[in-house]
């Protein structure tokens, strides 16, 4: 023992030059624990002579005989020493383990591009994951100690914040760990991310003046709470491969040492395994066994676990084992003893925003982008995801967010072409499919010469197909149908049929072998059932399929009676247009659809036109946009819908989804309104909608104007107060006449105002903002959020596609916004003589709302006492969850005609709090202005005439827009 231990400090010596001051230390250190302190420093102060046989034999001349600095043995009176050799195996193995180091740091750092996307083979620096990692959560969450004992203290609950997913290996009283998770939820992406950074902390420890301190290192790990660890990465897919299982009685610790040993060797650093098997036994090694779901079999699975349950009682340090949650909550097998089970969490928003900007960052450091391209990209690629329910849904889980960035990044934009989004992702899963890890491509192993890249896709989309008609039995089931392995295997062999009748069986296999391995499209939900990753995917596949058969016209007429099938055909028509640029088919479908006498087939032919763009259809055909042309037929028909429709052939989800395509269909897009460009159809009950324009010259637009948009509100007397509190109403009056817009504004209205500010947006120089909106406006304003811009240019939700249809009311805007509009107009009414000089646009002070609400009478609601329902307003009970465009619910107007005056969204007014009957022009910051106080979001209760409510004039919300009055400038 004291040999040995004389030997190892002999050794740690001879190669402190080579490891460096930190590892040496740190070896000294594990000796002083083994051995002993005392010891350890008594041969550091009093090095043992070198036993002669081990030396090396030098002849030296000197006048003294001796050689200084190097532990010599001089024998007899000869000039003939002896140096301590030092142990070439020792020193291979520091070697072997720097290079073992070095190639997993490397490796679990890159994404090469290059392998999924073709346009990426020109650049020399891959991407790196750490520069666009994002921490990862678990569903379990845990409150800050701090926190926890305020909340214990005070009697109450501490508020608690996710548990992130390294801080979930310190959680295991045992050090064991399995992460679970979906597919694509990142867990492979963790274990990349722990090795490299782990591997990081040990290559600085070793060459500081290289790779840094191993702080930093440690530092891109938070939570993290073991120090430095050797990672030591195993795929179990591989530990199943290794041959000899079958015939083992028990798995042991024994062959996952033989196949990193294996790996280690492949690497050509073999003499590292000893050196992480050491660090595995003495608890200083992380070993991460990733994909526990991916090994199969009745005779592998059970010695594969046996061999991990084996690993944790050899090891005494901490073990990470990752797997499917599904694959573990249905094998009880895979459910390894000992283990704590952690499953990742769904990505939040800001997790989202914050790797989108990594993203593109990257791209920009990586030499792939220009630094202002990549931050136009990240704004529109955040504001897409915002903005879209079904991108934002995509865009929780790591592997599709990814696959989202790339498509955004390399092949196209993501607004303005959904169905080329969901077709370049599913092509970029086939292609990871084809290409998976170790195997050869997937096609190659079919031996089809006639099956081509193309025809993966055709055949994944009969599957989609059959899934979706399968769905059809449950239309209200909102996720993926299921298909049995029969069902596949069934498609699959049918499929192969035309291609190899003979070997149409063991084709089908092949695939389904593939499949039953996951390809991140189709997924084993269980022993015998499949399920698409997601409901989207599912869709396109089956519309994808669907615009191929013969009959495709009347397939699509009889799908488009179920609800069910809409979105697969409107994703089927935007991947003919935009993929294939084809226009006949989907002119065709809307014309079928349009004459059907169906609302809800009619709904979709308007949104099959919005698709397919009047431009294309006018270069198609110049008589679809002509006077009776398919196209303003469309208009005409979605109108009739939305402004007479009523249940229960037209209920208000239709009406609102009628409203929408008819704003996509008059006005097309707010970024071409708020530009300048006169709109295409212009909705005649949006009259403001064209101030700018030269229609404001026409006498029939004045005249509807007057009669048809101002609704006149006589001076007398009338009852306010709020229905809400239970107050007695009390008489007020209104003393000079005024009128009242028939609607909010809109934000078609209000793209006309943008226009007139300017290309980069509001224009602090014009005359129409007050002195307190152009200090809210620059730099420095008061602001409603921390996440507002430095300089407000537009309104919040501009281009948030849930609030920005041109014929929603205008929403996220300040008081000072709104008063801004009301003035440009009058200065535009003015300069164009459409409103007297005596006349001005502002908006209504309270009394001037409430009258127009209330009436005359002590009424509840705008049309009587008769309670709301979803005929008369838009509130929490009509279940529409965003403000619905104008129109919309006719049997709600107030006797004045007015209409949305409750519900929908929260209106501004000119009154300061508690003084209704007074307007102001301005507001300082600190100052609360009255708005009327329901919105879409509100229950019955809130739902009345005289509901207000206050708020700082810079607040700019979701819910609140305004309507303007025209009256005399009584506001001094």
């Amino acid at each position: 023992m004291a040999n040995d231990l004389a030997t190892q400090v002999q050794s740690l010596q001879s190669l402190r030059a080579t490891l460096g001051e930190a590892l040496y230390f740190q070896g000294l250190a594990r000796l002083r624990e083994q051995f002993g302190a005392e010891r350890v420093d008594a041969l550091l102060d009093h090095p043992p002579t070198p036993p002669r046989p081990t030396g090396i034999a030098v002849n030296v001349s000197t006048e003294r005989g001796s050689i200084q600095h190097t532990p010599v043995n001089v024998v007899g009176h000869a000039e003939h020493v002896t140096l301590a050799a030092p142990d070439p195996a020792a020193a291979r193995r520091v070697s072997d383990l720097l290079a073992y180091l070095l190639q997993i740091h490397h490796h679990c750092n890159a994404l090469p591009l290059d392998k999924i996307d073709k346009l990426d083979t020109g650049h020399t620096r891959a991407m790196e994951l750490a520069r666009v990692y994002i921490a990862l959560d678990t569903t379990a969450s845990v409150a800050e100690p701090a926190q926890a004992e305020a909340a214990r203290t005070a009697g109450r609950d501490a508020e608690a914040r996710p548990l992130s997913a390294v801080a979930a290996l310190a959680r295991s009283a045992t050090g064991r760990t399995m992460l679970l998770g979906v597919p694509g939820s990142g867990k492979s992406t963790l274990v990349s991310y722990l090795t490299y950074c782990l591997a990081g902390a040990a290559l600085a420890e070793a060459q500081p003046a290289r790779f840094g301190a191993v702080r930093d290192w440690l530092s891109m790990l938070p939570d993290w709470p073991h120090g430095i660890l050797l990672p030591v990465p195993v795929i179990l897919r591989d530990l199943a491969a290794l041959p000899g299982w079958g015939a083992l009685p028990r798995g042991t610790v024994a062959q996952i040492i033989d196949l990193i040993a294996t790996r280690t060797n492949e690497q050509g650093c073999p003499h590292a395994a000893e050196v992480l098997l050491a660090a595995l036994r003495e608890g200083r090694a992380l070993l991460l066994l990733d994909g526990l779901d991916e090994v199969v079999g009745e005779t592998v699975l059970p010695r594969v676990v046996e061999a991990i349950n084996d690993a944790a009682k050899t090891f005494p340090g901490p073990i990470l084992v990752t797997c499917r949650v599904l694959d573990y909550q249905e094998e009880r097998l895979r459910q390894v003893p000992g283990f704590a089970p952690f499953t990742l969490a769904d990505l939040r928003p800001e997790q989202i925003a914050q790797f989108i900007a990594a993203w593109y960052a990257e791209l920009a450091a990586s030499g792939r982008r220009s630094m202002s391209d990549a931050t136009a990209a990240t704004r529109e690629m955040q504001g897409a995801v915002e903005s879209r329910d079904e991108l934002r849904a995509l865009a929780q889980t790591p592997l599709l967010l990814t696959l989202m960035a790339q498509v955004h990044a390399f092949r196209g934009t993501l607004p303005d072409a959904r169905a080329r989004l969901y077709f370049e992702c599913i092509e970029l899963l086939l292609l990871r499919w084809r290409q998976a890890r170790d195997e050869s491509d997937l096609i190659s192993r079919l031996g089809l010469s006639r099956f081509r890249d193309g025809d993966l896709l055709t055949l994944m989309a009969r599957l989609g197909y059959t899934a979706h008609t399968r769905a059809e039995r449950d239309g209200a089931k909102g996720d993926a149908a299921d298909l049995s392995e029969g069902m596949v295997l069934e498609v699959l062999s049918a499929t192969f049929a035309t291609y190899d009748e003979r070997r149409r069986s063991e084709l089908a296999g092949i695939v389904l072998q593939a499949l039953a391995r996951g390809n991140g499209l189709l997924l084993k939900r269980g022993p015998t059932t499949y399920t698409f990753a997601h409901r989207t995917f599912q869709e396109f596949l089956a519309g994808y399929h669907l615009k191929g058969q013969r009959d495709v016209l009347p397939l699509c007429c009889t799908h488009a009676r179920q609800i069910h099938w809409h979105e697969a055909l409107l994703l089927m028509v935007g991947y003919q247009v935009l993929g294939e640029q084809e226009r006949e088919k989907p002119l065709q479908l809307a014309a079928k659809l349009l004459a059907s006498g169906s609302p809800l087939e009619q709904t979709l032919a308007g949104e099959v036109l919005i698709l397919v763009g009047k431009e294309r259809a006018q270069s198609y055909d110049a008589a679809l946009v002509a006077a009776n042309g398919l196209w303003p037929q469309t208009i005409r028909t979605l109108r009739a819908l939305q402004s007479q429709g009523c249940a229960p052939a037209v209920p208000a989800a239709m009406r609102h989804r009628a409203g929408l395509a008819l704003g996509r269909l008059c006005y097309g897009d707010l970024k071409d309104l708020a530009g300048g460009s006169a709109p295409p159809n212009p909705d005649p009950r949006l009259l403001l909608a064209v101030v700018g324009t030269p229609l404001t010259n026409s006498t029939n637009w004045r005249t509807a104007l007057d009669r048809h948009y101002w609704c006149p509100i006589a001076s007398g007397p009338f009852w306010s107060g709020d229905d809400r509190e239970q107050e007695e109403l009390e008489p007020a009056t209104i003393t000079t006449p005024y009128r009242i817009a028939r609607y909010p504004i809109t934000n078609a209205d209000y793209a006309r105002f943008l226009a007139a500010n300017g290309p980069d947006g509001y224009d602090p120089d014009q005359p129409w903002w007050t002195a307190e909106g152009r200090t809210y406006l620059l730099p420095g304003g008061p602001r409603f959020r921390s996440d507002e811009p430095e300089q407000i240019r537009h309104p919040r939700f501009w281009s948030v596609v849930r609030y920005n249809n041109p014929m929603q009311p205008v929403v996220g805007v300040s008081w000072y916004e709104a008063a801004a509009y009301c003035r440009w107009l009058t200065l535009v009414g003015h300069e164009q003589g459409w409103l007297a000089a005596d006349q001005i646009i502002r908006l209504p002070i309270w009394h001037e709302w409430e009258r127009a609400a209330r009436h005359s009478d002590q009424r509840r609601y705008p049309w009587g006492d008769t309670p709301p329902d979803g005929e008369r307003a838009n509130y929490q009970a009509t279940q529409l969850n965003a403000p619905a465009p104008i129109g919309c619910f006719p049997l709600g107007a107030a006797a004045s005609q007015a209409q949305d005056m409750v519900g929908n969204v929260m209106e501004c007014t000119a009154s300061p709090w508690e003084q209704w009957g007074k307007g102001e022009k301005d507001f300082t910051p600190s100052q609360r202005v009255t708005l009327s106080y329901t919105d879409f979001g509100d229950s019955t209760n809130e739902l009345c005439c005289g509901a207000r409510g206050r708020d700082d004039p810079y607040i700019r919300i979701f819910i609140r827009g305004f309507r303007v009055v025209q009256s005399l400038a009584l506001i001094a």
